[in-house]
């Protein structure tokens, strides 16, 4: 099982479009994957019309409360080979209480590690945007990171997320895509961003989330960009930086074992 979190400390940067098709094009492609939605504002959710974001039962909230099993709260979607777990805002409350646990950065840990899940080649966790113990769990399982850019502004909000990750987990080498989005219609920005990440020394991903109208439009269709409008500029460009990410894994795309937590 391989994880990917797609995560950046800003809102509005394509975060939650991309987490919903690059974990369908993982399914697409035969490969299990499970979809989380670890946003308080549940755009996934609603996308998926998994649940209101407004309800904890069934969600992932419950889970990690422990109210109810993880098993549980896994959906089938419509998509073949994608399973889903909802978000609810209560995700944001409960991010106060768990720190009560000094091991609580690991609960999503524990869950996906648990007897009984899966088994799943992917998890693609679309995580909040905001620095908290929610975020913190979205963090520590994962293998690889994709991080959005669609302004400078969410270039300078990855450091907030950067000292986040060397603080959870410190002395490893990370893997990191970083993607420019819908950026190909504002070329002054596009290249104020590209000026700040190579001032900053970002590596950008080879792939470019393109700006595409099907692509901002695919969440009033209830699924993703490839049933939508499969030949679009979004399709294409969400099965490419899928092709990367798993190129990114390298030997890693055959790791059966997940990350070792504490009990």
């Amino acid at each position: 099982m391989r994880v990917i979190t797609v995560i950046n400390a800003k809102g509005g940067c394509g975060k939650s479009t991309i987490a919903m098709n690059v974990a369908a094009a993982l399914a697409g492609r035969g490969l299990s994957t499970l979809l989380i939605d670890m946003d308080p504002q549940a755009q996934v959710t609603q996308w998926l019309g998994a649940g209101d974001g407004l309800r904890t039962e069934g969600t992932l909230t419950a889970a990690m409360a422990g109210r109810e099993d993880f098993r549980r709260v896994i959906q089938e979607t419509k998509i073949p080979n994608l399973s889903f777990v909802a978000s609810s805002e209560g995700l944001e409350e409960l991010g106060r209480i768990i720190t009560e646990d000094e091991t609580y950065a690991t609960i999503l840990t524990r869950l996906l590690t648990a007897d009984g899940i899966g088994p799943y080649d992917f998890v693609v966790i679309d995580s909040p945007n905001q620095i908290s113990p929610i975020m913190e769990n979205a963090t520590y399982p994962a293998d690889v990171f994709i991080v959005p850019f669609e302004s400078t502004k969410a270039v300078k909000s990855f450091a907030n997320f950067y000292k986040l990750l060397i603080r959870l987990r410190p002395d490893e080498e990370h893997k990191v895509l970083y993607v420019l989005s819908n950026l190909t219609r504002q070329l002054g920005l596009r290249r104020r961003v590209l000026q700040l990440l190579k001032t900053e020394g970002i590596p950008a991903a080879q792939t470019e989330v393109r700006s595409c109208g099907w692509l901002a439009q695919v969440d009033e269709h209830g699924g993703s960009i490839f049933e939508y409008r499969p030949n679009s500029k979004g399709a294409v460009d969400m099965s490419r930086l899928t092709d990367e990410l798993v190129e990114m894994l390298g030997s890693e795309a055959s790791r059966t074992e997940p990350r070792e937590v504490a009990a």
